[in-house]
């Protein structure tokens, strides 16, 4: 059985759409772009971000920009504290003088680090009983003195020996 999906009494007419340019969005993209450039330079990052959603969302409709607006309004906190710490690191790599590492600075860390963690190596034990006594005994006070700091981390953190403070 074959269904008729138009009657003879609605006459189809063609319908007009009118389909947008590439080169106007393009050219909108590219100016766009170049005013979240100097928006950057001039307004800092995070209202320049913001400035930008706004424009890249205003012909929106609600039911799509209203979940986009609380996911970026989770964000913009974020992002403004972000740029706060980025700024003073800088203000504080300058007073101090700091400098980026070099290769050569690299490359002793590696070393550095590769000796500290030959003091964890364990070679040629194939059983428990195979481990040396003295060996036992360094990796137990480690332990102990890992857990008696953190231990005291919590009881600082809480401001009281057992339980928390209401």
């Amino acid at each position: 059985m074959s269904m008729r999906v138009f009657s003879k009494a609605t006459p189809v007419t063609r319908a007009y759409i009118r389909y947008a340019t590439t080169e106007s969005s393009s050219q909108k993209a590219t100016q766009a772009i170049s005013n979240a450039t100097n928006a950057v330079k001039s307004q800092g990052l995070t209202n320049a971000l913001c400035n930008l959603y706004k424009t890249v969302t205003s012909p929106l409709p609600a039911k799509v920009k209203a979940p986009l607006d609380k996911a970026v309004g989770i964000f913009e906190p974020v992002l403004y504290f972000t740029e706060v710490a980025f700024h003073l690191g800088k203000q504080v790599a300058v007073r101090q003088n700091f400098k980026l590492p070099t290769k050569v600075d690299f490359a002793a860390a590696e070393t550095e680090l590769f000796k500290a963690l030959e003091f964890f190596k364990v070679k040629n034990i194939k059983n428990i009983k195979d481990i040396p006594t003295d060996k036992w005994k360094r990796g137990a006070l480690k332990t102990f003195e890992l857990s008696t700091l953190f231990v005291l981390g919590e009881v600082v953190g809480r401001g009281n020996l057992i339980g928390y403070k209401h």
